[in-house]
């Protein structure tokens, strides 16, 4: 029995941990595309695109991309809208931007099934870029290169089909709903404390007034009986025969 005793919080707690953990494994492909895409948008994207890159990083990147705006595939599109690779790159480092937005922010399915098609689309993008170029990913010793390839397929599949379980089954994290929904509890919560204050305020007034009106009654009784002691005749005098 003792045992027993002991055992269920523990019980309690593995449960809740359990739950806790089962949240998170929901929750992660859009946590797992969030933070992907963020830091190929800014590390490998806009830094250097701002020359916050170290130079090797920069130089890489842009041979990489030079390389990919010539692939069949990419190349018509590419020279119908005059594009450069600086330009293919902030066009892509901006799509990945909205795509996290979509996930973080937003409520519902609609904003994680337009995230997941662009997710989708850009990792099947990714593979055929980096297989048909052969390009490894940036700043990787050429004895590691096909480790390197064979890790960044894997990551490709990866985040693609994550990309596909958002377009299918999951919703975008809402996080901008709850932030205004503790914001509103907040500000609901401040009037009942002011009228509160306020009623308290009117409470000790009220007695104040009290007080005072009984001071008033008091001291006009006085009043009236010092006139009374005042104007009471004096005595008549007696008659002498």
């Amino acid at each position: 029995a003792a045992l027993l005793i002991l055992g269920f919080p523990a019980m309690t707690g593995l449960k809740k941990v359990g739950i806790s953990l089962l949240g998170l494994l929901r929750m992660l492909p859009q946590l797992s595309i969030v933070g992907a895409f963020t830091g190929s948008a800014l590390v490998i994207k806009v830094a250097p695109l701002l020359g916050l890159a170290p130079k090797p990083l920069q130089q890489e990147v842009f041979a990489a991309y030079a390389k990919f705006i010539r692939l069949p595939l990419l190349h018509p599109i590419v020279s119908t809208f005059s594009l450069s690779a600086q330009n293919v790159m902030l066009a892509l480092a901006l799509t990945h931007l909205v795509a996290v937005a979509l996930l973080l922010f937003p409520a519902g399915s609609q904003p994680a099934k337009v995230a997941g098609l662009w997710v989708m689309v850009a990792m099947a993008g990714a593979e055929y870029c980096t297989r048909a170029a052969d390009v490894a990913p940036p700043m990787t010793p050429e004895e590691f290169k096909w480790q390197a390839q064979v890790l960044g397929t894997t990551s490709h599949i990866f985040l693609f089909l994550c990309g596909a379980y958002c377009m299918a089954r999951t919703s975008s994290l809402g996080l901008a709903s709850a932030i205004l929904g503790r914001k509103t509890k907040k500000t609901e919560g401040c009037p009942e404390k002011k009228g509160v204050t306020i009623s308290k305020d009117s409470k000790t007034t009220a007695k104040k007034q009290d007080k005072t009106e009984i001071g008033d009654s008091k001291a006009d009784t006085q009043k009236e009986a010092s006139r009374k002691r005042t104007t009471t005749p004096p005595p008549k005098a007696k008659k002498t025969k």
